[in-house]
């Protein structure tokens, strides 16, 4: 088991690139930080494998601390975003040089670097070098040159982000199934949402060097801590409506700044709720949990069709209420045109609600339509 504890990094005076980070890596786990481009990914994997120190704070290993220690013994394996092959090497010899420096004999090499080799399709790039390969099959190498050898601990930092769709689909499935094979402890970093929970035992969000929540796939995305993770998590992201409460006998009504009605709660329910003024105050929703609502259904917000994404087996409508944007899953053969006006219906369960972007109540997960 790994422990960040209160890991902080700074860069020059100006530049935090982690702050005050608590983080626990468990063991035999698939642990994806995720985040947008300059969060501090690539940060906390270096001070993990030793290639950078934190500021403050302290790196333990099973209860002890492993600031001391350098890289090439902390028994970690990695994979870069930009490759770091061995340029003179063919791709074989690539494979087979963290299994060499170790000792390993002749057959297990060749064993293992036909089997890794094979799960990400180079296999018949063996005897190529480096500058002969494209850069996702440079990056299939580097993924494969970490993963090939046992390690305790296997960080692999964005390391199918330049394959394309379909290959990247493919080696994440394998690559899950290996880790799980081997038994492995991963610490994976991306910057895409679908991956992140589709890999994750558990997530970290980071933002800005903060962690912003981590917890299981399914909590993350049915209970966001604030309204950065619920639009950062799920694809497409959670959909915002800035509204004004108003307390009205026991119940907290929840209205558009036109004063079109949107939700109606107990007051008990959002009890987290103050009344302070100025705080911003918004409702959240899944695209999955809204629908195009039909004549005279009552609690519907009418709004103006912007665009209309076709994914083939569904599509997703854009729709803009007031100042905001509501993304709407709807069936692929849903006649819809932009600029329409369409009403937009929810269950009354199927509503987050953030003060200040924190949340203060979550949709039940099995709310839809």
């Amino acid at each position: 088991m790994y422990e960040l504890k209160s890991v902080h990094k700074r860069y020059g005076l100006a530049k935090v690139a982690l702050r005050k980070i608590d983080l626990t890596v468990r063991d035999r786990e698939f642990l994806v930080i995720y985040g947008p481009a300059g969060a501090g990914k690539s940060t906390l994997l270096n001070i993990l494998a030793g290639i950078s120190k934190p500021t403050s704070g302290d790196v333990l290993r099973n209860g002890s601390s492993i600031l001391r220690v350098p890289p090439e013994k902390r028994d970690a394996a990695m994979a870069f975003e930009n490759y770091a092959l061995y340029s003179h090497l063919s791709v074989g010899e690539n494979l087979a040089f963290p299994l060499k420096a170790r000792g390993f004999d002749r057959a297990e090499i060749e064993a293992r670097v036909k089997r890794i080799s094979g799960i990400l399709g180079i296999g018949h790039l063996l005897e190529r070098r480096p500058g002969f390969l494209s850069g996702g099959q440079r990056q299939r190498v580097a993924l494969g040159r970490a993963i090939i050898r046992p390690a305790d601990i296997y960080l692999l930092d964005e390391p199918v982000g330049h394959l394309d769709a379909k290959l990247r689909h493919r080696i994440r499935a394998e690559l899950k199934a290996l880790a799980e094979d081997l038994a492995a402890t991963v610490v994976f970093t991306t910057t895409s949402s679908r991956e992140a929970l589709a890999l994750g035992d558990r997530i970290a969000v980071l933002n800005a060097g903060r962690l912003e929540q981590v917890g299981k796939p399914a909590d993350l995305y049915h209970r966001p801590a604030n309204a950065f993770v619920a639009s950062f998590v799920g694809d497409p992201p959670m959909s915002f409506i800035s509204v004004q409460p108003r307390r009205n006998d026991g119940r907290v009504d929840f209205v558009t700044a036109d004063g079109m009605p949107v939700a109606s709660l107990a007051a008990e329910a959002v009890l987290d709720l103050n009344d302070e003024p100025g705080s911003r105050v918004q409702v959240g929703f899944r695209s999955n949990e809204v629908r195009i609502a039909q004549e005279g259904d009552s609690n519907a917000l009418r709004g103006r069709v912007d665009v209309i994404e076709n994914l083939g087996y569904m599509k997703i409508a854009l729709v803009g209420i007031g100042g905001d944007q509501i993304s709407v899953s709807v069936p692929a053969g849903t006649p819809l045109g932009v600029g329409e006006t369409v009403a937009i219906a929810f269950p009354r369960d199927a509503i987050h609600l953030f003060q200040n972007a924190r949340a203060v109540t979550h949709a039940t997960p099995s709310a839809g339509v």
